[in-house]
């Protein structure tokens, strides 16, 4: 029997493909998708902050787009920086035309001048993050986005993250398309989501509930607690109370620090590693105003500190189905620390007097409905301690029989397609391993 913990994408996409395999799949929410959800407060659907499709792999799209048929639709990208009080396109590095003359010479000089020098090196097996953004796209792109964009973000300093997970999220132009975007001439589409796709109606929950046909052995309302990892046993509360499930192997998807935690009969060299591990919680504060259109965009990024968040999105223009008609809806995102807490009309406070300082909102907007949503697990940090520890702690639960994936479970930075494709890799061992 395998059980699988955590019904979110990963889960059942290898719930999908374990088929003609005994399996049960337990999740301690009463609804499937892990961060991958939407929810309705007074007629507006929000997801838990922007989660939007990037597809890169063929099988993976092929799959989404035959469980969802007609029910996505395709978007041009429309995403903005702000700063200096002016919008740029996205990304920042390839689009300076428009910014004060100073900041555009400053940031093409900055990049031209690391064309001719040779990267710095570090004592570890990458230079830090903020060393790769100099390296790679030279002072001036740093100063006026990349670090202080980041330093909201992840809320450390850039010099105690690693730079091996940016190569698919922050591709380095070339020479060409640098002075092309000082310049303002748009040639081609840049980076890894120059067009996206979305639900036509319902929100990104439609993605994991289009797996729910073909799941079977699906609890809600069942939290892991305990597993027993020598006699092969997990225990689940729900509100009918405990239950005891025997396995011969588990997939797990919470995250990582939460699954050594429950393994019970861990050496304590593990825990301690897992204790070490860090990630940043993610503030998604939801709003609707009673005026249409105060954005055409879908998204904005805002790397000045003078403002509290780091992104803000606008699901009305993902889809008209998530709003109200007469009105906007937002969403906006700020970092924070796992231990620190703000209160909710506090933090709706502060994006309000923000958004109205960037000319989001008008003094005069009213705001008819508010909501926040602290997502506890929303970034993992990249620090030079993490990918030791997650090896070791992976191969550790290998070893006695549990699989962790899924982005939390692997401990990592990816996508909802990454996680999709996890799940059915996964499945697809453990079939050819049951046929051997």
């Amino acid at each position: 029997m395998i059980v699988i913990v955590g019904a979110g994408l990963a889960g059942l996409s290898a719930a999908y493909h374990l088929r003609g395999m005994p399996y049960k799949i337990l999740e301690r929410e009463r609804e499937v998708g892990g961060l991958c959800r939407s929810y309705v407060k007074d007629g507006f659907t929000f997801d838990y902050t922007g989660h939007l499709l990037h597809f890169r792999q063929t099988a993976i799209k092929a799959l989404v787009e035959s469980l969802l048929l007609d029910r996505l639709q395709k978007h041009a990208r429309k995403s903005f920086v702000f700063s200096h009080d002016t919008y740029t396109e996205y990304p920042f590095q390839v689009n300076t035309y428009g910014l004060p003359p100073e900041v555009v010479r400053e940031c093409l000089l900055g990049f031209i001048a690391t064309l001719s020098r040779s990267p710095s090196t570090a004592p570890a097996d990458s230079p830090s993050f903020k060393q790769w953004i100099i390296d790679s796209l030279g002072e001036g792109i740093a100063k006026h986005f990349m670090v202080p964009f980041n330093e909201k973000l992840w809320q450390v300093p850039l010099d105690e993250l690693t730079s091996d997970w940016v190569s698919w999220l922050v591709p380095k132009p070339d020479v060409k398309d640098v002075v092309s975007g000082a310049l303002g001439i748009k040639d081609k589409a840049f980076g890894y989501n120059p067009s996206f796709q979305y639900p036509v109606s319902g929100g990104i929950k439609v993605l994991p509930e289009a797996f729910l046909p073909s799941v079977e052995n699906l609890t809600y309302d069942s939290e892991l607690v305990a597993i027993e990892t020598e006699k092969r046993r997990a225990v689940f509360r729900s509100a009918q109370g405990e239950r005891t499930e025997e396995y011969d192997r588990i997939i797990s998807t919470i995250p990582l620090p939460e699954l050594v935690r429950r393994c019970v009969d861990l050496p304590a060299s593990m825990r301690e590693l897992a204790g070490a591990l860090r990630w940043v919680s993610v503030y998604n504060v939801n709003l609707a105003v009673a005026r249409e259109h105060v954005s055409d965009k879908h998204w904005i990024y805002f790397p000045e500190h003078r403002y509290p968040f780091y992104r803000a999105g606008f699901p009305m223009n993902f889809s008209p189905s998530m709003g109200q008609p007469g009105c906007s809806s937002m969403y906006v995102e700020i970092s924070h620390p796992p231990t620190e807490q703000e209160s909710e009309t506090a933090l709706i406070e502060r994006v309000r007097r923000g958004l109205e300082e960037a000319g989001v909102l008008q003094p005069t907007d009213e705001l008819v409905m508010s909501d926040v949503k602290d997502l506890y697990y929303a970034y993992v940090l990249f620090d030079r301690y993490r990918s030791r520890a997650v090896k070791e702690l992976l191969g550790e639960l290998e070893r006695r029989g549990i699989s962790s994936i899924g982005r939390y479970g692997l401990w990592e930075h990816t996508s909802m397609e990454d996680a999709i494709a996890q799940g059915q890799q996964l499945a697809m061992r453990l079939r050819m391993r049951a046929a051997a």
